[in-house]
């Protein structure tokens, strides 16, 4: 059967009455059929063409050949009413079927019914290209916007004979690219009917192109946004707005003063030290499967002012707040990490001048007040933020550590001299001073580390005491050992007096600095003692009778005093009568 694809003429020929009208009729039938009378609509068999005219045309019988014939596997639905149940609509055109479109045929016609859905997407209701309307010829007309990528809104087309289309080929609206081997149309068919089908690139029905009229694309209906505050640091996120339809998948380009951002592709963008002072959008890029790509450029923010760095953990002073001994301070940790941070001491909150370091050494000067520090953190694009610690106790005196007790040399003798050795000490002392001690009382103008004893010091005990003093020091004192009661040295006289069996012995004992001496003094003879004297006024007188004749040796020795020394043994030989 032959297609006509010339439109029909406006005015459709009136049945004419009595014995013409049989002729008239038969005429113009032959004319249809044999595509010689003009402006007839091109048929496109199961893809026929229709036409906007007035005058509905005839349509031409109907050619086996041209049908389109899908798998009934690959079918989703069939019919208006039955795909409507299934939720799969003609968006509108089971009740403008009877309108051509495109000068296509109306009715049950693949054509039409893609032509119906380019008018509904926009386009006008002309064709856009001169020629045949049947099917085959869409995608060899617009070559242009013909390609092989299926998309949402684009016409599926098949070229004549090629399956499942017949002679005529065949057209469809795409609905839904499940991926680019899978996809969904909605079609009608001359001679068919409505339908909606499923279509797999292995299927042996996938079409033999797409024709790109007035794909349906994504819409922006909220506009892309930026949420945060604009600052370096700062945390600003993508707000990818609506789309219709929804859902789609986004990707973000970040710009400052609309010049994009190198590396900043992700939905969230911390302003660095680079972008400060700039304003800063973002394009967002919208994607779907089937539908070209879309995108939205944001507002931009205000400037991008500094950022603000944080302390997550303040600083610390660690250490003794005592003089001269050493306090460290932690930097404290920051978010986000400072390029350089710098310390302030301040005593009793007045600052240090000079201590601009992490560690301290309290001096002299700073007893008695508190400590702290001040970390002050710093970070190109963001402000300086400074954060003090926790003050210390107030500063206390130091305290000396004595390395070694002073030591006492000398004898305890009159008119001997005692020395003093201090001792050591750490740290050492800016001072020290001695004071020499009698019997617990110290003895005046003796301060030096010797001293010679006196006669006021006879009989006593006598030691150094060593006073250490510095600067934010307590004050030390120390003592040395004390000496033996101090003595002078006594000397022993003796006169021994024989007669018979008698002896008498006179004694004096004298000490410098003693003016009586007192004490005793014995007399021993073989080891033994036989006898003593009393000393009175350092002497004394002592008859021994009832001797036995001839030589003996006599040994004499006085004991001591209080002040004064016992005397090594003096011996006499004496020969008794």
């Amino acid at each position: 059967m032959t297609r006509l694809d010339r439109a029909l003429p406006r005015v459709r020929p009136r049945p004419r009455s009595g014995a013409l009208a049989p002729v008239v009729a038969l005429v113009v039938g032959l004319l249809l059929v044999t595509g010689l009378l003009a402006g007839v609509p091109a048929n496109a068999g199961v893809t026929g063409s229709g036409s906007a005219d007035r005058v509905k045309p005839q349509r031409p019988p109907q050619d086996p050949s041209a049908i389109t014939t899908f798998a009934r596997s690959s079918l989703l639905c069939t019919g208006y009413i039955g795909c409507n149940q299934a939720g799969m609509g003609n968006a509108g055109y089971r009740q403008a079927n009877s309108t051509m479109y495109w000068q296509m045929y109306s009715g049950h016609n693949c054509t039409n019914y893609a032509a119906y859905r380019m008018v509904r997407s926009g386009m006008p209701n002309s064709r856009p290209w001169s020629g045949g309307g049947n099917a085959t010829y869409w995608g060899g007309y617009n070559p242009k916007i013909t390609d092989g990528v299926p998309a949402v809104g684009a016409v599926a087309w098949w070229k004549a004979n090629v399956r499942p289309a017949g002679s005529a080929g065949h057209v469809a609206y795409v609905e839904q690219v499940v991926s680019a081997d899978e996809i969904i149309v909605s079609q009608d068919s001359w001679g068919g009917d409505f339908s909606w089908a499923r279509l797999t690139r292995t299927g042996g029905s996938w079409p033999s192109g797409f024709v790109h009229f007035n794909d349906v694309v994504l819409r922006n209906t909220t506009k892309s946004s930026v949420a945060g505050t604009a600052k370096v640091g700062g945390l600003l996120t993508a707000q990818p707005g609506a789309w219709s339809p929804s859902p789609a998948t986004f990707t973000y380009h970040w710009r400052a003063n609309g010049v994009g951002i190198t590396g900043a592709t992700r939905a969230t963008f911390r302003p660095t030290a680079a972008v400060q002072g700039k304003r800063i959008s973002v394009r967002v890029v919208a994607s779907r499967t089937g539908y070209p790509a879309a995108s939205s450029i944001s507002n931009p923010t205000p400037a991008v002012g500094p950022g603000q760095i944080s302390a997550s953990v303040a600083p610390v002073v660690s250490g003794d707040a005592r003089v001269d001994a050493q306090l460290t301070a932690s930097s404290g940790t920051w978010v986000p990490t400072p390029t350089s941070v710098a310390y302030q001491w301040s005593a009793d909150g007045v600052p240090i001048p000079g201590a601009t370091g992490a560690t301290l050494t309290p001096g002299p000067d700073l007893v008695g007040k508190t400590l702290n520090v001040t970390v002050t953190a710093s970070k190109n694009g963001y402000d300086d933020v400074a954060v003090s610690s926790v003050p210390t106790s107030a500063v206390a005196l130091a305290t000396f550590t004595a390395l070694g007790s002073p030591v006492l040399t000398g004898s305890p003798r009159l008119g001997e001299t005692l020395s003093i050795d201090p001792g050591r000490y750490a740290p050492t002392a800016a001072s020290s001073a001695v004071t020499w001690v009698r019997d617990g009382v110290p003895i005046d103008g003796a301060s030096g580390t010797t001293y010679v004893l006196t006669e006021a010091d006879l009989g006593a005990r006598v030691w150094a005491k060593v006073t250490l003093t510095r600067p934010g020091y307590r004050t030390l004192t120390t003592r040395s050992g004390r000496t033996w009661p101090v003595k002078s040295v006594s000397t022993l006289r003796v006169a021994a007096h024989a007669g018979k069996g008698r002896l008498r012995v006179d004694v004096s004992v004298t000490a410098p600095g003693v003016a009586e001496v007192v004490g005793v003094v014995v007399i021993k003879s073989h080891g033994k003692v036989i006898g003593q004297v009393s000393l009175a006024g350092g002497r004394g007188v002592l008859t021994l009778a009832d001797l036995p004749t001839g030589r003996a040796v006599y040994e004499f020795r006085y004991l001591g005093g209080d002040t004064t020394t016992p005397t090594a043994n003096k011996s006499r030989s004496v020969w008794i009568r």
